[in-house]
């Protein structure tokens, strides 16, 4: 049976620091996501069909590194803890990182090009480095179901005024100081939030392993995971066609004819990144974790087709479906701690091995190949509809436009959410059930040892 809030282990400032963390991480990774896209072809003078070709091939790699880096996560056990010697690096690597991808010198077409596959590359393994030890450190620092609930939605929360930093104050600076000056700004910001996590946090729940992590047992952690292949199946393909995260900037510059515009239209979208964490574990509680899923979905579905009908001509009313809509666009998005620590336990029972860093790799895959698809359709589809940087757009390009800011994005919802509704019956009290069987089972094996 779950522990009481009162009986939570962990500190205020442990929690606190772990969110701090995640403030930093997704500063820089909204930053990537919103502007990198439109840096490669407005300021590099990328073709859209090479950016997007440039994210497929990242994402290739990506499939090959994640699981390894995973791998090493689960296999090395450090002095100072098993997931925190790599947070702690990459609080130093990733704001690096970022600023060398967002470095102009003014080169050839295709210096910029092999340039822009030499950095991008190199920060998306950087950012497993963070993103998979950040999310397996909530499983050591308790057990207790709820409060890991309690803790990824502190990080959740960051994540959302992260995402408010990232959207609402990058603009307006990158257009004050261009997008290098802006980026080793707003890098420095990230890494003073993530520096308390190495002082204040702490791993309490130590796995031994006995076995070594091979080849065959990464692949049999993720095809022996049903529940793990099936929710990152839906997250993929939900966040791969949400591409109104990758021509959001193009919108408001061209449909909406001022850059500017961007700060006010983010602030929308990303309000519901700070309300939804924050109601998030009493909704979980309520209804569980797949019937909060859906209904976000589901309510997604239908705001954007509403939205798509009523267009963008009255401003206002734009930012209130825009507001609607970031509910359930965000709300997948910050529950895959939950379904990824679920999907762990899970794994652990059927295969009798705890390989929490391959399975936080397959999160932190899932979301950089999802962003990447989202960028490839994104930028293809630009190319598409006749997009030509820096000139007043066609007509055709602009309905475009707005049909990535629309129901390409709402078709994904509809496809993640029958993936969820038909294949995922994990339920949190099989998790609990799984739990506790694994630890009577390792207390009867010590005793026998003994």
């Amino acid at each position: 049976m779950s522990k009481k809030k009162s009986e939570f282990v962990t500190s205020r400032i442990e929690r606190l620091s772990y969110g701090g963390f995640f403030v930093g991480q997704n500063i820089i990774y909204m930053i990537v996501l919103q502007f990198l896209t439109i840096f490669y072809t407005d300021e590099l003078g990328l073709a859209p069909a090479a950016v997007g070709t440039l994210f497929l091939i990242a994402r290739v790699w990506d499939a090959i590194n994640d699981p390894m880096l995973g791998a090493l996560v689960d296999r090395f056990n450090f002095k100072g803890g098993k997931f925190k010697p790599w947070i702690n690096a990459a609080t130093v690597l990733l704001p690096l990182a970022t600023i060398a991808v967002f470095y102009n010198f003014n080169g050839s077409p295709t210096t910029n090009l092999i340039y822009a596959y030499i950095t991008y590359i190199l920060w998306g393994m950087i950012y497993t480095i963070s993103d998979v030890p950040i999310f397996a450190l909530a499983t050591a620092m308790t057990d207790n179901l709820d409060e890991r609930v309690s803790i990824i939605s502190i990080g959740r929360v960051a994540a959302g005024i992260a995402g408010l930093v990232g959207g609402i104050v990058a603009a307006p600076v990158i257009a004050s100081f261009g997008y290098t000056k802006a980026t080793i700004l707003l890098a420095a910001i990230a890494l003073i939030t993530m520096i308390p996590i190495r002082f204040f946090t702490k791993e309490r729940v130590v796995y031994e392993r006995k076995e070594k992590v091979t080849l065959r047992s990464m692949v049999e952690a993720v095809y022996r995971n049903k529940y793990l292949m099936i929710f990152y199946a839906a997250y993929i393909i939900m966040v791969g066609l949400n591409t109104a995260s990758i021509v959001g900037v193009y919108f408001v510059t061209y449909n909406l004819g001022k850059f500017e515009l961007y700060a006010i239209t983010a602030l929308a979208g990303m309000l519901p990144m700070l309300i939804v964490p924050i109601l998030l574990p009493a909704l979980v509680r309520r209804f569980g974790k797949k019937n909060t899923f859906l209904f976000s979905a589901a309510f997604g579905i239908v705001i954007s087709l509403i939205q798509y009908f009523l267009g963008y001509d009255n401003f206002a009313l734009y930012l209130a479906f825009t507001a609607l809509k970031g509910f359930s666009l965000y709300t997948p998005m910050m529950m895959m701690g939950l379904f990824s620590a679920d999907c762990a336990e899970y794994g652990a029972y059927v295969t009798g091995k705890r390989n929490e860093g391959i399975t936080f790799s397959i999160q932190t895959f899932s979301s950089k190949l999802g962003t990447a698809f989202a960028g490839l359709v994104g930028t293809w589809l630009l190319g598409f509809f006749g997009y030509v940087a820096n000139v007043e757009q066609t007509a055709r390009a602009l309905e475009g436009i707005w049909l990535m800011m629309t129901i390409i994005p709402l078709i994904g919802m509809v496809i993640g959410f029958i993936i969820i509704a038909v294949f995922y019956d994990l339920k949190e009290s099989d998790v609990e059930s799984m739990i506790k069987e694994m630890k009577d089972k390792e207390s009867i094996t010590n005793k026998e040892e003994f």
